[in-house]
């Protein structure tokens, strides 16, 4: 099948760490995006989207909440 619009894997976690979750793709960048801020919105901690191609990192989000007087 060929896209119009490359493909964009969003994960929970840390890029390279064992625990990083796949949560699905997306066709093109802006979606994909959205998709990652949208996951994190609802469930804080850190994202990321990687290009499905070369698996190189194009964008990402931590939203994990510090703790009250955390520097």
């Amino acid at each position: 099948m060929v896209h119009a619009l490359p493909v964009f894997d969003i994960f929970r976690g840390r890029f390279g760490q064992k625990d990083a979750v796949w949560l699905g793709a997306a066709e093109g960048l802006a979606k994909a995006n959205d998709a990652m801020l949208r996951f994190a919105a609802k469930s804080p901690g850190p994202y990321f989207v990687c290009s499905s191609d070369s698996c190189a990192v194009v964008a990402s989000v931590d939203t994990t909440l510090k703790a009250k007087g955390a520097a």
